[in-house]
């Protein structure tokens, strides 16, 4: 079992604490929280110590990992004190907005030989586990195009941090594109290359979109709304059918295509597959159990830091290439 703090208790923060209950891997012990005052109730209904103070759980004995609810910019300092301190750390996305406190964080982490998690809890979801299986199956043959879209409304009205540009330079790319960045990534691999456009309509760089070449040849598309409601299409395209799956955060049916037909039959015989649906809830626990496991060395980490500190790389790169107008390299 991993005694785990909470840095930051806004709803997202509460979200982890309230997955993890009844689990007999991780426990939430501690919480931390720049206006204690708000979330005092919560911490008193969830026994958890609270403080203001981030040092007061890396200083705790008790206290095994840290998970950090906190601004994006302020992750790889966060991350760096967690690994002096000794302290396995899992943050929420994005895991840094430039390359070089990606790889910082990244290294500290790995020379502490601590475990490094990330708070990618779309890669827990049925739908994309299952696409992500088919590819490696070889069904869909030769990848060559990956398509992901994931928009929504919720920060319209919102303010606070997550609103700054400081922590999200791309608008919605930082904050609902990074899931997508991380899935085609795991999809694909590394990415060569981008070419970002931003729009400002109802809030500044709600509309954003990138066209991507992989390492590998393989091309893609990315796109990030802030002004329509809640959505998402991932699609992956082979040398031999393409897989997709569409709806929300809770996807579980994948459509597939395979075979070549006639064009009056759509080209390839299609079929759906619905698997079992685990909400995000359960993708949040099913990522802190996957990490506190991995703290312990009984099972493998499904991200690895070199992965998170190359999403870094990749929202400096968009960031940049919004900014001039021109693809710029990763």
């Amino acid at each position: 079992m991993i005694n785990a703090a909470i840095v930051g208790l806004g709803w997202w923060g509460q979200n982890h604490v309230t997955a993890s209950e009844g689990s007999d891997r991780i426990r939430f012990t501690r919480a931390v929280d720049l206006a204690p005052a708000n979330v005092q109730e919560f911490c008193d209904g969830h026994g958890l110590t609270l403080t203001d103070s981030y040092e007061d759980a890396l200083n705790d004995p008790d206290i095994d990992a840290v998970v950090l609810v906190t601004p994006h910019s302020q992750h790889t300092d966060q991350i760096l004190a967690g690994a002096a301190a000794g302290k396995h750390v899992l943050t929420e996305k994005p895991f840094a907005l430039k390359k070089a406190d990606g790889e910082r964080a990244a290294t500290a982490m790995n020379e502490a030989g601590l475990t490094l998690g990330i708070g990618h809890n779309y890669r827990y979801g049925p739908a994309i586990q299952e696409i992500k299986r088919i590819i490696e199956s070889g069904d869909l043959g030769e990848v060559h195009h990956i398509e992901a879209n994931l928009s929504h409304q919720g920060q319209i009205g919102i303010e606070g941090w997550r609103r700054a540009s400081v922590e999200a330079p791309t608008g919605g790319i930082v904050h609902f594109g990074a899931h997508m960045i991380d899935i085609m990534c795991w999809y694909g691999g590394p990415m060569r290359e981008v070419y970002g456009q931003l729009t400002s309509h109802i809030l500044e760089n709600d509309c954003g979109s990138v066209l991507v070449k992989f390492e590998n040849e393989i091309t893609g598309y990315l796109a990030n709304l802030m002004t329509t409601p809640a959505t998402m299409h991932l699609q992956v395209m082979g040398s031999k059918g393409w897989a997709r799956t569409n709806g929300w955060m809770d996807a579980h049916k994948v459509t597939l295509c395979f075979g070549a037909g006639a064009v009056e039959d759509g080209g390839g015989a299609v079929n759906e597959i619905e698997l079992t649906a685990r909400d995000i809830i359960s993708q949040i626990r099913a990522n802190d159990e996957n990490f506190a496991a991995a703290c312990e060395g009984t099972e493998t980490y499904l991200f690895t830091p070199e992965e998170m500190a190359h999403t870094a790389a990749i929202h400096e790169a968009i960031a940049r290439s919004a900014a001039s107008g021109q693809p710029t390299q990763v």
